[in-house]
């Protein structure tokens, strides 16, 4: 799920990582640890978009991709093109199978606000992968 929002392997595995070290000192009191881990994962993305948008110097520089099939460079090209907002909330609604109401939960956003973005996102996925 990282991967996707941030397009990098290298930064997605440090956010994960972090996410399951925050955890893992309170993982008797939390009660739904996967939910801890999907809005810390989530968080830590945001966080590291902000910080690539104002300019922010990270502390490791990204790491060029990796040749993909095809169809996969084709989807992330596509999937590139959406703002961050847009991508976050396509990524988690496909790929991470989650309903509506978890989205807006995790990205701290109403409802509304959730539907309206698939549905721009769709709209500019269709645009762009029409033949």
């Amino acid at each position: 799920m990282a991967h996707l929002i941030l397009g990098s392997n290298e930064v997605a595995e440090e956010i994960v990582q972090d996410a399951f070290v925050a955890l893992y000192p309170r993982f008797a009191a939390v009660q739904s640890p996967e939910a801890y881990l999907h809005r810390a994962v989530v968080n830590g993305c945001r966080a590291w978009i902000r910080r690539k948008q104002t300019g922010i110097r990270l502390a490791r520089p990204e790491v060029a991709a990796t040749a993909r099939a095809p169809e996969l460079d084709e989807t992330w090209a596509a999937l590139d093109r959406l703002t961050p907002g847009l991508r976050t909330a396509v990524v988690l609604r496909f790929y991470g199978d989650l309903p509506l109401a978890e989205i807006a939960e995790l990205t701290g956003t109403r409802l509304g606000t959730v539907k309206s973005q698939l549905h721009r996102a769709l709209a500019e996925l269709k645009d762009v992968l029409a033949p």
